[in-house]
């Protein structure tokens, strides 16, 4: 590695909670009764084709086509940023990883946020994280002449490559995502760190890569995670 060292952050469930494009796109979909309509009568042929990856990105082209069909450019970006605004309201926010990042920002580290999100929302979303100095490489769309469409991803594998494009080199200094989609990301980085993750991610991250892995918790969950330990302890105890 040469120059600063590189951090990598995935942004859903790991810097937020939540799929940030997803409900992004529940919102546009829901505004009007007639768009909200035409998209439950297309969910019927659309949600299957999630099911498979080939189709995957069909899907997801059907219903960003719903949501943006006849929003104004202007109009997309002001809604993007208002939706940004309320998704990164303090609940939704996850400390931990948050304070891991500015931490690595604080030692000049460069720091980039790899996520599927697409932008313009994406960039809002990270803005009012209040993520000022970190780079955003996210999925994104292109203005036809009606609506919006998917042109480029930035999911699972596709994050490697991204990230060489503006002049990453591999291995990272760490990288921190919640998802075993991400374990490409994992591979590159040198120091690994999952968010919150649930116990499949966690077996099938550690199952690959052994031990080297750092977890964090949210103290919210670790309460949780404590309360179920202390809990099988004593049914345990009791024989139960």
């Amino acid at each position: 590695m040469t120059g600063r060292p590189v951090v990598v952050f995935d942004l859903d469930d790991t810097l937020v909670r939540g799929d940030s494009f997803g409900r992004f796109l529940r919102m546009l979909l829901l505004r009007r009764p007639l768009r909200a309509a035409t998209a439950l009568t297309a969910a019927v042929v659309l949600v299957p084709l999630f099911i498979l990856p080939p189709t995957r990105r069909r899907a997801t082209a059907g219903f960003v086509w719903l949501a943006t069909a006849g929003v104004p450019p202007e109009r997309f970006h002001a809604l993007a940023e208002e939706f940004a605004v309320a998704h990164t309201a303090e609940p939704r926010r996850i400390a931990v990883a948050l304070d891991r990042l500015r931490a690595h920002l604080d030692t000049g580290d460069r720091v980039v946020v790899a996520t599927a999100c697409a932008d313009p929302l994406a960039t809002a979303v990270c803005r009012n994280l209040g993520l000022d100095g970190v780079e955003v490489i996210a999925a994104q769309l292109r203005r036809g002449r009606h609506a919006f469409t998917p042109v480029r991803g930035c999911y699972g594998a596709a994050k490697p490559g991204r990230l060489r494009e503006i002049g990453v080199t591999m291995p990272l200094a760490h990288a921190y995502t919640d998802s075993a989609v991400d374990l490409p990301l994992l591979r590159a980085a040198a120091q690994r760190c999952l968010v919150d993750p649930s116990p499949r991610t966690l077996q099938r991250v550690r199952a690959e890569l052994g031990d080297e892995v750092t977890v964090l918790w949210s103290l919210d969950r670790a309460d949780r995670r404590a309360v179920r330990r202390r809990g099988r302890a004593g049914r345990s105890a009791r024989g139960c």
